[in-house]
């Protein structure tokens, strides 16, 4: 190899090198953290466990919602609610953070409708 291609290669190399630093911020050390993406879904409740909803969408996808006391519940009337008003079948509206895990992490759970009830 000659000496220009080498004086070359040794100049891409560096620019590469400051490029891929300048995109990430400096060294892994210096990386930013992954910041809590807001996230917004509708769907029914398919599932009831402590702390943990099943929501199912109109396009069948399944979204795992988790909820603490922290989370405020709201009725469709828009008065406040509870856990004991969360029921299998009624349609809601959860506010909240999408985690890493594929997660809803609710700050908020409003209730849209109600199951129609069985004559």
């Amino acid at each position: 190899m000659s000496r220009s291609h080498l004086c070359l290669l040794v100049i891409f190399l560096g620019l590469g090198l400051a490029a891929s630093r300048a995109v990430s911020g400096g060294t892994a050390a210096t990386l930013p953290q992954e910041q809590p993406m807001a996230f917004t879904v509708e769907g029914k409740i398919n599932r009831l466990e402590p702390k943990k909803i099943t929501l199912s969408t109109e396009e069948n996808m399944l979204f795992h919602v988790l909820y603490d006391d922290k989370t405020d519940i709201r009725r469709k009337d828009g008065s406040a609610g509870t856990t004991k008003d969360l029921r299998v079948g009624i349609v809601i509206r959860v506010e909240g953070d999408l985690s890493e895990s594929g997660e809803i992490l609710a700050h908020r759970i409003a209730i849209q409708e109600e199951p129609a009830k069985q004559p």
